[in-house]
């Protein structure tokens, strides 16, 4: 598999591997596998992808079978931001990560992260880790993610590979989800 920065012809791809692993997509048992929790807008890839905010990994046909996004927080009065992620910035101010309040730090949003089932069990999650933690060392101390507190599987791979740690839980819409950090 070969890792590589995106660029926008990769979009239709991101987004349409992104629709299969949306958790309302899937039947219950499919979403024991992990899933993600939100739907990403076209103009959200656009902007990660010029931000150079997104590594994917594509297979020897050079299909997109996974990808990983780092990316700067969005201002907490974009009228477009999810719920879940103002539940996030409005965390970040409250919550402290290595003895620092996060909105004190360079923090950047980690996620999505998806590998296609077919290409899972050949270390593509932790290689992610390791360019991303490369890449985005020099620009941000800390990384904040969210996982749903009904994907355990997630919340295992994300603890133990990554190294998160869970810090609170939270709130939306009748869905609960861990806010997590982790360093750079």
């Amino acid at each position: 598999m070969e890792i590589r920065l995106a660029t926008i012809d990769d979009i239709p791809a991101l987004r349409s591997l992104e629709e299969r692993y949306y958790g309302e997509n899937l039947d219950p048992s499919e979403r024991a596998e992990g899933y993600i929790s939100i739907r990403h807008s076209e103009q959200w890839f656009t902007s990660a992808v010029a931000a150079d905010g997104i590594h994917i990994a594509t297979n020897a046909s050079a299909t997109v079978v996974g990808f990983i996004a780092i990316t700067a927080p969005p201002a907490d009065s974009n009228v477009n931001t999810s719920p879940i992620i103002q539940a996030m910035l409005d965390l970040t101010k409250t919550l402290n990560f290595n003895g620092t309040p996060i909105a004190q730090q360079r923090f950047a949003f980690r996620g999505p992260v998806l590998i296609d089932k077919e290409a899972r069990g050949n270390g593509l999650y932790s290689a992610f880790n390791t360019i991303t933690r490369q890449a985005y060392a020099g620009s941000f101390d800390t990384g904040v993610l969210f996982v749903s507190t009904n994907n355990p599987r997630s919340v295992h791979t994300t603890t133990s590979k990554l190294g998160a740690q869970s810090l609170a839980t939270f709130e939306v819409a009748g869905e609960h989800y861990h806010f997590m950090a982790f360093s750079f």
